[in-house]
């Protein structure tokens, strides 16, 4: 696996960030997701994306989720399933803004993502065994973890939740390349959003 960042314009700060996994064989299981995941400020509360929505969607459930200019706020993108488990994804994200109200990041997708931000970690989400941790049980963190990805394996479930994933849904171990962009903002000064006008 490898991470390179390179800027690509030193006057705005914007970096480029491209992830690329060159896997040498086809031999491992399946992925879960790949991308990244960052960690910022818990201030930075306030999500507009241009991605379908407005509720949460994942790559096989998402045909009832709209491309359109969305706006919520990282409590409202969680959903407190009575098991804690992986939620709040949303897909065919083309850019998605998050802010504390006066200065925040824009990142965009070449061409799209899918993306979280939640008060949560995945580990957070994750048990060994469903039904052994609730979600009340769960405690917030100070920060809020950004999750992108370059895709992450569908919900499945077909039969009441115990099939897989239909194949054209997963990630079978290959070579992948996923590469975003990030701008830091001020609210005085707005960057350009991609696409907003051709939703």
């Amino acid at each position: 696996l490898e991470i390179g960042l390179a800027p690509t314009d030193i006057r705005s700060g914007d970096i480029r960030i491209t992830s690329s996994l060159d896997s040498g064989t086809d031999t491992l299981p399946e992925l879960p997701r790949f991308g990244i995941s960052i960690h910022i400020p818990g201030e930075f509360d306030k999500v507009e994306y241009l991605g379908r929505g407005p509720h949460e969607n994942y790559c096989d459930r998402n045909d009832g989720a709209f491309i359109g200019l969305y706006n919520s706020t990282v409590d409202d993108l969680y959903f407190p399933y009575i098991s804690p488990q992986e939620n709040g994804t949303r897909t065919d994200i083309r850019w998605m803004s998050i802010s504390n109200g006066s200065m925040g990041l824009l990142i965009e997708g070449h061409p799209c993502f899918s993306g979280s931000a939640l008060r949560f970690t995945p580990e957070d989400l994750t048990q060994e065994k469903r039904g052994t941790r609730h979600s009340n049980e769960l405690e917030p963190r100070d920060f809020v973890t950004l999750c992108i990805d370059l895709k992450q394996r569908g919900v499945g479930g077909d039969d009441s939740w115990g099939a897989t994933p239909h194949s054209q849904y997963c990630l079978p171990v290959r070579n992948y390349a996923h590469t975003i962009s990030i701008r830091p903002f001020s609210e005085t000064e707005v960057p350009h959003r991609p696409g907003r006008r051709n939703i």
